[in-house]
């Protein structure tokens, strides 16, 4: 009985005191934060959570790892900016409030090969697209880098895994 809805997170569509559950990924920094807390909290019953998920990609650990942030804080366009809105335990039990229940963390990590690499690395917004004069370098940088450290054709992209949960009041 699946049906889409044309939605945003701070304007659902749904009807209040609908949903048991609200589950957001990485998108969350995107949202409008208190406009969303106020959303969830119409939508979700009484006894309904939310959960915020967030993959925090490993910044050190490997040579990979290690490079690839270098690449990032070399090339990307707004790397940091961006980086600097991912939440952490204090900011999601703030907009929680005291409908916080907790958080769990666990190990994630992706083998890639070159070309998932590239594309992965061209989906996040602070890669320079292509007629960005940053863009030619920064792929070479990466075909560098690769060579360098795959094993058998493939990286691994580590990442931890966070998620809060929670009824946002």
């Amino acid at each position: 009985h699946f049906r889409a809805l044309d939605g945003r997170a701070d304007k659902t569509g749904l009807a209040a005191h609908s949903v048991d559950l609200v589950s957001v990924a990485q998108a969350f920094h995107w949202f409008d934060e208190d406009a969303t807390r106020h959303e969830f909290a119409r939508i979700l019953r009484p006894h309904g959570l939310a959960a915020i998920y967030w993959n925090s990609r490993r910044l050190t650990g490997t040579p990979f790892l290690e490079g690839y942030e270098a690449l990032l804080q070399r090339y990307g366009t707004d790397y940091t900016s961006v980086a600097e809105r991912y939440a952490d335990e204090p900011r999601m039990r703030a907009w929680f409030g005291d409908g916080y229940r907790g958080s769990g963390s666990f190990e994630h990590r992706q083998q890639l090969d070159f070309d998932s690499l590239r594309g992965r690395l061209m989906s996040s917004s602070y890669a320079p697209k292509e007629d960005h004069p940053q863009h030619a370098p920064m792929m070479q940088a990466l075909r560098e880098l690769f060579d360098a450290t795959a094993r058998d054709g493939q990286i691994s992209f580590d990442y931890d895994t966070r998620v809060y949960v929670g009824h946002p009041g």
